[in-house]
């Protein structure tokens, strides 16, 4: 076996990704559905890199596996190449002779299924030799990796080869169920909403403007429910499970909750798309971004609406 760092003449790139997507994501497994591809094919194709660089880069653990000191040491120069390759095949791409082909397009699911996926139909319309593909992740796509074409988030990108769009504000309320209310009475934000349930993000994920609100102003409720999903919380509400934040644009159009009157407003946030530098003469992502973010701006009224309440019971 060659030295750690030792690299052979007849390394196969391609299997880099392989390698880093399990280094991302902790196992074969996860890796291979990152990739849409088999666990052996993922194992396969990380013992081969593993033989073409001399030395082994993971240690196998039931379930999982960790990268090794070596695997470590050169993870970084790993990402490196990798984000030089991708940007020449950027480079290609950005030379496409029409809007057409695929545009991977990364937001939380919620935005995914409640914003974007009906503004696909206008897409399809408009160019339809484009395909568009929703990632409704909870982690937050590498652009620069090529994970997706364009992004949206709710906090603007730092990267500095990033392009970035703010498209408008996203509001926030505290929902809750008639059933609910009729059982607990009003929620006392002075009081910490003692007496209360909440329905709340995972505290485990980056900083959450509603979920830091909740933590201040009802700090007295007990927490039955925590889940990275917007949709979820909604659908827990309805139930009759306890107060959720939630963005304006799910709980007003959610049949079964209120929006409480809150002293104090919960944090609005605000909409960004990016995308890569890199892919932004390509004209299917061209296309693609000039619709969305003219579709999202239409769609402002209900994702920043004024202070009225709005009830759906």
């Amino acid at each position: 076996m060659r030295p750690a760092g030792m690299v052979a003449g007849s390394l196969n790139w391609d299997d880099l990704r392989f390698v880093l997507a399990v280094a991302k994501h902790g196992s074969l497994s996860a890796a291979a559905r990152h990739l849409r591809t088999t666990q052996p094919t993922v194992g396969r194709r990380v013992v081969a890199f593993e033989a073409d660089i001399g030395t082994q880069i993971f240690r196998r653990m039931p379930g999982s596996l960790a990268l090794t000191e070596s695997g470590i040491a050169i993870l970084e120069r790993l990402e490196r190449i990798e984000t030089e390759a991708l940007a020449i095949e950027r480079t290609i791409s950005g030379r496409d002779a029409g809007a057409e082909g695929v545009v991977r397009v990364s937001a939380a699911e919620w935005f995914c299924a409640r914003v974007l996926a009906p503004i696909c139909a206008e897409l399809s319309e408009a160019h339809p030799g484009i395909t568009t593909e929703l990632l409704g992740e909870t982690r937050r796509a590498n652009l620069a990796r090529g994970e997706a074409d364009i992004a949206f988030r709710f906090a603007r990108f730092e990267q500095r080869e990033v392009l970035r769009r703010r498209l408008g504000g996203l509001a926030f309320g505290l929902y809750a169920a008639p059933v609910y209310l009729s059982r607990h009475g009003e929620p006392d934000i002075g009081a910490g909403c003692k007496g209360h349930a909440l329905i709340a993000m995972r505290s485990g994920l980056d900083a959450i403007a509603d979920l830091a609100w909740l933590e201040k102003n009802a700090y007295a409720a007990g927490t039955v429910l925590r889940t990275e999903s917007r949709e979820a919380q909604a659908h827990a509400a309805v139930a009759g499970a306890g107060l959720a934040c939630l963005p304006r644009y799910i709980g007003d159009n959610t049949i079964g909750v209120a929006r409480v009157e809150t002293p104090l407003s919960v944090p609005a946030r605000e909409i960004w798309m990016g995308m890569h530098a890199d892919v932004r003469n390509t004209p299917r992502v061209q296309a693609a971004a000039r619709i969305l973010a003219a579709a999202i701006r239409k769609k402002s009224c209900g994702l920043d609406p004024g202070g009225r309440p709005h009830k759906n019971a």
